[in-house]
């Protein structure tokens, strides 16, 4: 995917959360999620840094040397058991709690509803430039969009599973979500377990 096709399949999986979230009701936020300890609210809160994340990044335009190619390879050096989606785990998770008290309901939708949108239009503008991740990494911009693809993905999921509905997600983000994933994982393990020939310890291969 281009870069311009990362933005629209993020802006689409934003517009999504935006439209899901305008529409839950006060029982619907107090849901539990497959997520442990986590309530709707607090779900929605995690979800909702992205976008404003994003507003930040792209204003870390940097020329300094790409450490991390390919969004897969920054992601599986944070799902190692040393890396901070297993140590930082119960930090990110009282940070959603804290925000999910901190912000109003319309200020959690409209991180998807406005911000989200105005980052993506930003990001457009400044094309395929590289960017300071957060101090963590050096990226193309399109593979820190990735990254962002990936998380509204895999949390409209729980999102949806939470509510009880049968999971209805934009195609390109699904797609784009599963290539992501598949890099993650070895190559030879991955087709070996997911076509059947071995049984190992693969999954998952992010949390």
């Amino acid at each position: 995917m281009t870069l311009d096709d990362r933005l629209d399949a993020l802006d689409e999986l934003w517009s999504v959360w935006a439209a899901v979230g305008a529409g839950l009701t006060d029982a619907d936020w107090q849901r539990s999620t497959r997520l442990d300890g986590w309530d709707l609210r607090a779900l929605w809160a995690h979800a909702a840094g992205w976008p404003f994340g994003f507003s930040m990044l792209v204003g870390r335009v940097t020329d300094d040397k790409v450490t991390h190619p390919v969004a897969a390879d920054l992601l599986r050096e944070f799902n190692e058991p040393g890396g901070i989606a297993n140590t930082g785990r119960e930090q990110v998770a009282g940070s959603a709690r804290d925000d999910a008290a901190k912000y109003t309901i319309e200020q959690l939708v409209g991180q998807f509803a406005t911000a989200g949108p105005e980052a993506v239009a930003a990001a457009r503008y400044l094309g395929p430039v590289t960017v300071d991740y957060f101090g963590r990494a050096v990226l193309p911009l399109g593979e820190a969009v990735s990254i962002g693809i990936v998380e509204a993905t895999v949390h409209l999921l729980d999102v949806q599973r939470a509510l009880g509905r049968t999971p209805e997600l934009p195609e390109a983000g699904l797609a784009h979500t599963a290539e992501v994933i598949a890099q993650i994982a070895p190559p030879v393990d991955f087709i070996e377990a997911a076509t059947g020939r071995a049984s190992t310890d693969l999954f998952p291969v992010m949390s």
